[in-house]
């Protein structure tokens, strides 16, 4: 039996014991009626977050792929760490981390505190922070939280492809240990067979880390030289998955849908979301994506309903989260989510027919400044937010 055998044997045998012994294969999705379809974030998978201009697209992948791990990580050190290398091409450090503050001030507080980066930053003069909110960061729960985040989501300024794949490459480099192999390579003009040296596999130093790239988004790339944009993408995905398949790691870009899915005629004949043939500037990055996940907001096309939801009281709250492509797996399922821009928040919606929940959903939205509203709502949402609890701790 070869090698490659009894290291794919290993494989099962490890991962069947982590289960029986109470750890994970995979960082746990916070949308548990989409676990079938999504169950969490695994290594070597290449993810493809797409959608619509407006769709929510960043905000989704900072949420399942920053804030997920990041937490679930804070809470089991016992279980796994992590290395998040973001390239954010379309946002500055600081917004993105403004965001995380934003959301954490809200799920920390069980949805009491309500603040968007906006008035964090007291942009308007009549909404000053007020300091105890600032205390709260500023203590010992939440820094703790915010350190172990800036330890562990590391931003990076490369733009161009190569620039990406190098300093991963490094980091692999400098973290594990690659082994190589002795191949035989015929030259086919002069029929000489020379043993060269090339890759075998890859022995990280810490089996228990998880290390994600996030490239935000791909049309903001640098072009290689003499090479097109699409070029550069289709380039870029060859790194993705040398990443994916030689050392284990989790690549994640971020891609638009192009104008003619976001288009009147897309609008008319009812098909608005996002799709593989879809994808702007290189349809070649869905070729090689493990999974594709597309998000749609049916708010932006001016739809009154949609699968069983009423778009005109869910407003730009809703979301839907679709597997557009899976390699291993179901595609097109689709998660209905309840999106609060303000914090950065997805939360799974009641199914259409719990009419009493969905109820409370919609009076959140049409009056989501009344505490008393947000109270009601809290009720609501009390059952996943104790699910989120239990699922961090």
């Amino acid at each position: 039996m070869s090698s490659l055998i009894d290291r794919v044997l290993d494989n099962l045998e490890e991962r069947r014991k982590k289960i029986l012994d109470g750890s994970i294969n995979c960082i746990p999705a916070p949308f548990t009626r989409f676990k079938n379809s999504f169950p969490g974030i695994e290594r070597d998978k290449y993810y493809l977050v797409t959608g619509a201009p407006k769709s929510s697209k960043t905000q989704v992948t900072n949420f399942l792929f920053v804030y997920t791990p990041i937490l679930y990580a804070y809470e089991h050190r016992e279980q796994m760490h992590i290395k998040i290398f973001y390239f954010p091409l379309e946002e500055t450090p600081e917004n993105i981390t403004l965001r995380f503050m934003a959301y954490l001030l809200y799920t920390m507080s069980g949805h009491k505190i309500r603040i968007s980066p906006r008035d964090l930053k007291s942009t308007q003069a009549d909404k000053v922070l007020d300091k105890s909110v600032l205390d709260l960061l500023h203590s010992k729960e939440y820094r703790d939280i915010l350190q172990f985040y800036e330890d562990n989501v590391l931003f990076m300024d490369n733009r161009n492809p190569t620039g990406i794949y190098k300093t991963m490459l490094k980091y692999a480099e400098d973290n594990g240990k690659i082994h190589k192999k002795t191949i035989s390579i015929t030259n086919k003009e002069t029929g000489n067979v020379q043993e060269v040296e090339a890759f075998d596999w890859y022995e990280p130093n810490d089996p228990k880390e998880y290390v994600i790239s996030i490239v935000d988004h791909v049309s903001l790339i640098s072009t290689e030289k003499e090479k097109s944009l699409r070029e550069s993408i289709n380039m870029l995905s060859e790194y993705m998955i040398i990443l994916r398949n030689r050392f284990h790691y989790i690549p994640v870009i971020v891609q638009q849908q192009s104008t003619e899915t976001t288009s009147l005629d897309a609008y008319k004949s009812n098909k608005i979301r996002p799709t593989a043939a879809g994808l702007a500037d290189s349809k070649y990055t869905a070729k090689d994506c493990s999974v594709m996940l597309g998000i749609t907001n049916p708010f932006s096309f001016e739809l009154p309903e949609y699968l069983g939801y009423d778009i005109t009281k869910l407003k730009s709250s809703a979301r839907f989260l679709e597997v557009v492509l899976d390699r291993e797996g179901e595609s097109n399922d689709i998660a209905p989510l309840y999106f609060d821009g303000a914090v950065n928040l997805f939360m799974e919606l009641p199914v259409p027919k719990d009419i009493n929940a969905l109820s409370k959903v919609y009076m959140l939205v049409n009056n989501i400044k009344n505490p008393t509203v947000q109270k009601t709502f809290i009720i609501f949402t009390n059952k996943l937010r104790n699910y989120f609890v239990k699922w961090i701790k």
